[in-house]
């Protein structure tokens, strides 16, 4: 397998045991962000530093000096004092300086401030305005330092602002529009019409910043309605007003006629394309990766490839049918696409990745083996859900001699391989991918068996 050049991720450990020292300091003055922090392996299966979004440090040469050391930069023209590592996938570096309450501490990555502070009893106000790009809550100080919480809605700001206008109207017609929208139709090029509609419209309402967290925020709830194990582990993060804060990757499902409509759908919401993976003749399949760093989104996209497709940027190509379906061709033929009927395939977030696999088999939920097990990256997907497939569907696929008379029976029967909570751990500021054994696991998810 290969990989676009220019995209190779190296590890960052340095960076990372920075962050760690930094909350451990944190963990022994701030009494309450210890307990979080127990309360949080306990209950969700988490770890403190996949949930931290920034950190606030104070303002001087020498923290700069170190920053730059260690890779990290000021990369947003609209928010000069917030420092981020592009290498990686660790949180930011909010810089403060005299006048600026509070001084230092972290700040955790909440989906509503609300549901957080109600969940676990903190008296504090919210700062910014509801629905806003970027609110927070700072829920007290010890010994200076500080523990706070943020809810974002797209957008690398730290600081809460005013909206204009009637933007919570707006914002929430947005997210019903997208929600609303028709997953089903005989003729698909107008559901790819109606697609794009949308989108035009959320952008020039919101903007690609929060459009793309608003898409991204509706799949999520979609695959929800589809995926039990998400489902399970959501309502151990509900216990502490958490929502999904921890969300590493998206993964959507195209088939080869669909795929370049699919990277052009995301790229006007901002989404910028990453590294490609090619698996070729060995698997039949390949993916493009596409990030919204703003936005602190990365996206999945996975499609089937023939060997001989490997040099071609299939992004942008026309990719024409072929006579014989692989892994990802097949389980869109019997589902639906990802981005229509069938959702997506799987959501990725970052857990302590052997105590959510212990946890969740205490709910009688299982694991499959690793697909990814090295120090600095490991993954692995729930057993899948079974989804039954609609007869038309089987019927088409035997009729075409896409599968067997068998197979399709089965199909009717048993119902066929649909979606998973991949379990993911990174260590040493890993931000990629595992190139090899990611053509393992598209084999054994394959709906053929």
């Amino acid at each position: 397998m290969t990989q676009e050049q220019g995209f190779y991720w190296e590890r960052h450990a340095a960076a990372e045991q920075f962050m760690l020292d930094l909350l451990a300091d944190f963990r022994k003055r701030n009494g309450t962000l210890a307990l979080f922090g127990e309360r949080l392996a306990r209950q969700t299966s988490g770890r403190l530093l996949d949930w931290v979004d920034h950190l606030l440090l104070e303002d001087s040469r020498q923290l700069r000096d170190r920053l730059t050391g260690l890779g990290f930069v000021s990369r947003w023209a609209d928010a000069p004092a917030v420092w981020s590592h592009p290498g990686t996938q660790l949180p930011g570096v909010v810089l403060t300086g005299p006048g600026d309450r509070p001084r230092t501490g972290p700040a955790l990555r909440v989906e509503s401030l609300a549901d957080f502070l109600q969940a676990n009893g903190f008296r504090a106000g919210i700062e910014g305005e509801p629905l806003a790009p970027f609110r927070r809550a700072v829920l007290g100080e010890e010994q200076g330092a500080a523990l706070l919480a943020v809810e974002r809605h797209g957008g690398a700001d730290c600081k809460p602002g005013r909206q204009t206008g009637d933007y919570q109207r707006v914002f929430l017609s947005a997210l019903e529009s997208w929600q609303t929208r028709p997953r089903k139709g005989d003729d698909e090029d107008l559901l790819w019409e109606d697609l794009f509609r949308r989108v035009e419209e959320m952008t020039a309402l919101v903007g690609t910043d929060t459009a793309a967290h608003l898409v991204c925020r509706g799949e999520r709830l979609y695959w929800l309605s589809r995926n039990f194990a998400g489902r399970l582990q959501q309502g151990r993060q509900e216990t502490l007003g958490l929502g999904w804060g921890n969300h590493d990757h998206h993964t959507f499902r195209s088939s080869r006629r669909h795929f370049r409509r699919l990277v052009t759908l995301f790229s006007r919401l901002g989404f910028e394309n990453r590294e490609r993976f090619y698996a070729g003749e060995e698997a039949g399949w390949g993916a493009q990766i596409m990030e919204k760093p703003r936005a602190g989104l990365v996206l999945f996209l996975d499609v089937d490839l023939a060997s001989e497709e490997v040099s071609v940027d299939f992004s942008r190509e026309e990719l024409p049918e072929r006579e014989r379906l692989g892994t990802v061709g097949l389980w869109c033929a019997l589902h639906g696409d990802s981005i229509f009927a069938a959702g997506m395939h799987h959501l990725a977030a970052l857990f302590d990745f052997d105590r959510l696999i212990a946890d969740l088999a205490g709910h009688n939920l299982r694991y499959m083996a690793p697909f990814s097990d090295f120090p600095f990256l490991r993954q692995a997907f729930s057993v899948a859900e079974q989804w039954p497939v609609e007869p038309a569907r089987v019927e088409f696929l035997v009729r075409e001699r896409a599968i067997s008379a068998e197979q399709g029976e089965r199909f009717l029967a048993r119902g066929a391989v649909g979606s998973h909570l991949e379990n993911i751990q990174r260590r040493e500021g890993y931000k990629g991918f595992n190139r090899n054994n990611v053509s393992a696991i598209i084999r054994r998810t394959d709906p053929r068996g």
